[in-house]
């Protein structure tokens, strides 16, 4: 194979990869998770039911092996879950054992370390100094909830921590709103640091800990459920937008107003519940061609919507092109079977 033959190759997947709106979907999901760790879990369950379907769905209607991938996919996140499931228990009855807790500062090596625990509105992160065996500074380094927690529980907290030297369980905190997650996120976020300090600490193995990472991460919070919602916003405007772009001929779809003056003016008027052609614009504006395709044929090509539409639309240019778009993509499925298949 020649340079020049394997760089168009190449340019072809690339494309055909862009112009598939699972490929898609997949990076978008992907990025989200590495900028929201704590989404992961959510966007993990997803895709496992959007693929595991559309593949079902092939399964059933040709037989495609991709089903079997699936399947032996969700026996190793099973299998993988169990033995993350026995590491995690194990190793949490001996942190529970091990906790710098009072007296556990003696365990605890001189040095400066740095902790994370999940607060009111997200982590929050604290240096902590230890010397002879005493807590000797605490730094906060990260407090997202003072935008929206009173300030009132944290440095009583820590002035006490200082003066005992050493961490305890603190107090039910006034009934304030976000107080309690605050404080127990601040707490937590010492005991995380202490533990670092401490040797022979238990944690969890590698693969529990990539495993646990890659497929759940952190748990959702409230603003990972705020943030996926807008995204999820966001998504829905710009990838059907993105799917008319990329499609030769039906980026026309974009400008239809749902008006519905071209259903006046149309012999047909309507087919099967759906508005023609004003129905079929919408359709391709979606990216169902299938369903474009099976009702195109109930298209007369009068050529009276484009006559009617405010912005001057041709139903029948409109359907063409999303009639070729499935034509193509059903030819392409079928080549891709028989070469399984040989």
């Amino acid at each position: 194979m020649t340079s020049s033959k394997l760089y168009r190759n190449l340019l072809e997947l690339l494309w055909n990869s862009v112009n598939s709106r699972g490929v898609r979907l997949f990076l978008y999901a992907l990025t989200v998770a590495l900028i929201f760790p704590s989404s992961r879990f959510i966007l993990a369950v997803v895709l496992i039911l959007t693929i595991g379907y559309k593949w079902y769905k092939d399964y059933r209607l040709q037989k495609s092996r991709n089903f079997y991938y699936f399947v032996g996919f969700i026996a190793f996140v099973v299998v993988g879950y169990v033995i993350s499931f026995v590491n995690v228990k194990s190793v949490n009855e001996g942190q529970i054992m091990m906790r710098p807790l009072g007296a556990g500062i003696d365990r605890v090596a001189d040095g400066v370390y740095i902790g994370r625990g999940e607060g009111f509105r997200g982590s929050i992160e604290v240096e902590v100094e230890v010397k002879d065996h005493r807590i000797t500074d605490i730094k906060t380094l990260v407090y997202p909830d003072l935008i929206s927690v009173l300030d009132n529980q944290i440095p009583e907290f820590k002035k006490e921590l200082l003066e005992k030297g050493r961490l305890f369980t603190p107090a039910q905190p006034k009934m304030l709103r976000g107080a309690t997650e605050t404080l127990t996120g601040y707490f937590n976020a010492i005991q995380d640091a202490l533990s670092k300090g401490t040797p022979d600490f238990p944690k969890y193995d590698w693969f529990s800990s990539i495993f646990l990472n890659s497929f759940i991460g952190q748990a959702p919070n409230r603003v990972t459920l705020n943030a996926l919602a807008i995204l999820f916003a966001v998504f829905m405007v710009f990838e059907y937008t993105l799917q008319s772009m990329l499609t030769p001929g039906t980026g026309r779809s974009i400008n239809c107003y749902n008006c519905g003056s071209c259903v006046g003016v149309c012999p047909v008027k309507e087919v099967d519940g759906i508005q023609i052609p004003m129905g079929l614009i919408l359709l391709t504006r979606l990216g169902d061609y299938e369903r474009v395709m099976e009702l195109s044929k109930y298209c007369v090509g009068c050529g009276r919507c484009a006559l009617k539409c405010p912005i001057g639309n041709s139903g029948p240019l409109v359907i063409s092109a999303a009639f070729q778009a499935a034509r193509e993509k059903k030819g392409k499925a079928f080549t891709g079977n028989k070469g399984n298949t040989a």
